[in-house]
C-alpha cells in the first residue's frame, strides 16, 4: 500500500514537473515569436521607406470592393487571436510544431516584402464612427501601406484558426473560433489594408507551410468530422 501510496505521489509530482515545464516553454516561445515578428516586420517595412518608386498590384474589379470599418473589429484582434493559440497547445510536440510555422511565415514573407516590395493603393475614405475610428488611428501608428504580399494577416489567420479547430472541443466554439479566423483574413479587403493578391498569396504561403511542416493527420483534417475516434 505504501509502495502504491509513493508510486501515485511520483507520477503526481512528474506531471506537475511536465506541465510546468510546458507552461515555460509557451511563455519562452511567445517572447522570442513577437521579438522574431517585429525586428524581420518592421526591418522589412524601414527598407521599403528607402525604396523610390514602390508599386501597386491589383486588378479594375478590386475598385468595387467596399470599405467596411467595421471589419476593424476582427482585424485588430490578429495579435491575441495567434498568441492565444500557443497556450492551447496540449503538448510540446504540437507547440513546437506550430512556433515552427510560425517562424516560417514570417521568414518567408517578409523576404518577399524586400524582395518585392509593394504598396497598398486606395485611400482610405473617412470613418465616422469615434470608435472604428480610433482603431484604424493606432493601426495608422503600428502598420504603414508597405508589407503587403503574402498577407501575414491572412497567414496567421488561417494558422491560428486551424489550432482553435484542433484544440477545442465544443462544436460551437470550433465553428465560432473558424469562422472569426475567416472574418479576421477577408477582413484586410474590407479595411483597405491589402488588396487581392496579397490575401491569395497569404492564402498559399499558408498551405505551403503546411505541406513543409505536416502534421500526422494532415493540416486540415482538423476541420473534417473525424466520428469520434481518437
Amino acid at each position: 500500500m505504501k509502495f502504491w501510496y509513493f508510486d501515485y505521489v511520483g507520477i503526481v509530482i512528474g506531471e506537475n514537473l511536465q506541465v510546468d515545464k510546458l507552461s515555460k516553454l509557451k511563455i519562452k516561445y511567445t517572447i522570442f515569436i513577437s521579438i522574431f515578428f517585429v525586428i524581420l516586420y518592421k526591418g522589412a517595412e524601414f527598407y521599403t521607406y528607402t525604396v523610390d518608386n514602390v508599386p501597386s498590384y491589383f486588378m479594375d474589379w478590386e475598385r468595387n470592393i467596399p470599405f467596411l470599418p467595421i471589419f476593424m473589429l476582427p482585424y485588430m484582434t490578429s495579435q491575441v487571436f495567434f498568441l492565444a493559440t500557443i497556450f492551447l497547445e496540449k503538448n510540446e510536440s504540437n507547440l513546437k510544431l506550430l512556433i515552427k510555422r510560425a517562424a516560417f511565415l514570417i521568414a518567408v514573407s517578409t523576404a518577399f516584402f524586400v524582395i518585392f516590395p509593394m504598396k497598398f493603393y486606395f485611400p482610405k475614405p473617412e470613418v465616422d464612427n469615434q470608435i472604428l475610428k480610433s482603431f484604424f488611428y493606432i493601426l495608422g501608428k503600428i502598420d504603414s501601406s508597405f508589407n503587403q504580399c503574402p498577407s501575414l494577416h491572412v497567414s496567421f489567420a488561417f494558422l491560428s484558426a486551424e489550432v482553435y479547430c484542433r484544440e477545442v472541443k465544443s462544436k460551437f466554439l470550433k465553428s465560432l473560433f473558424g469562422i472569426w479566423g475567416l472574418l479576421l483574413a477577408i477582413s484586410v479587403l474590407f479595411v483597405y489594408q491589402h488588396h487581392f493578391i496579397d490575401f491569395v498569396g497569404g492564402t498559399l504561403i499558408f498551405l505551403i507551410t503546411c505541406i513543409i511542416f505536416p502534421r500526422k493527420k494532415g493540416c486540415l483534417n482538423v476541420l473534417l468530422p473525424n466520428d469520434g475516434k481518437s
